[in-house]
C-alpha cells in the first residue's frame, strides 16, 4: 500500500511538471522571430513557410534592431502606456520614429516577407502590443476594421 501511494504522489509531481511553462519572455534581452503577418482580413497569416526564422526583431529602452529575411533593420521608438511615455516591459503601444533598411539584395527568398515588414514597420507607424509569455504581438493602429499584425514569439 505505501508503495502504491509513493508511486501515485511521483505521477501526481512528474504530472504537474509537466504542465508549467517556461518563464515569461522579457520584451527587451530576447530575440523575437517574426512567425505571422496578418495583412489581409480573414486571411491566414501570409508568412510563407520558407521564410520561417529569416525575419526577427529585438528591443532595447527606445531602440529596435533586426532583420526582414532578406536585410538588416534598425531605428527608435517611442514607448507609452495609457498615452504617457514608459519603459518597454510596461509599453501598450509604441511608435517607430525612425528606422533604417538596408536595401536587399535582388535574388533573396524572403523578398515578399521583406516587403511587408518594410510596409509595416516605417516612421511614424504606431503599434499596439500584446505580450504574453513568450508572445508578442504587434497591431498597426489604423481605421481599418481588421488591423494588420506581426506575430513574434520568444527564441
Amino acid at each position: 500500500m505505501k508503495r502504491l501511494l509513493l508511486t501515485g504522489a511521483t505521477a501526481v509531481v512528474l504530472a504537474l511538471s509537466a504542465c508549467t511553462t517556461e518563464p515569461t519572455a522579457e520584451v527587451t534581452g530576447t530575440s523575437w522571430l517574426v512567425t505571422d503577418i496578418w495583412t489581409v482580413p480573414g486571411e491566414p497569416s501570409t508568412l510563407p513557410p520558407e521564410a520561417a526564422g529569416r525575419a526577427r526583431l529585438a528591443f532595447g529602452a527606445h531602440s529596435m534592431t533586426g532583420h526582414t529575411g532578406c536585410a538588416p533593420m534598425q531605428g527608435t521608438v517611442s514607448l507609452t502606456r495609457e498615452g504617457e511615455d514608459t519603459d518597454v516591459e510596461s509599453a501598450h503601444t509604441f511608435t517607430v520614429e525612425r528606422l533604417e533598411v538596408e536595401e536587399p539584395a535582388a535574388d533573396c527568398p524572403s523578398a515578399a516577407v521583406h516587403e511587408q515588414l518594410t510596409e509595416l514597420i516605417e516612421p511614424g507607424a504606431v503599434f499596439d502590443v500584446r505580450h504574453d509569455d513568450r508572445d508578442l504581438v504587434l497591431t498597426l493602429r489604423t481605421d481599418a476594421v481588421d488591423r494588420p499584425a506581426i506575430g513574434l514569439a520568444a527564441v
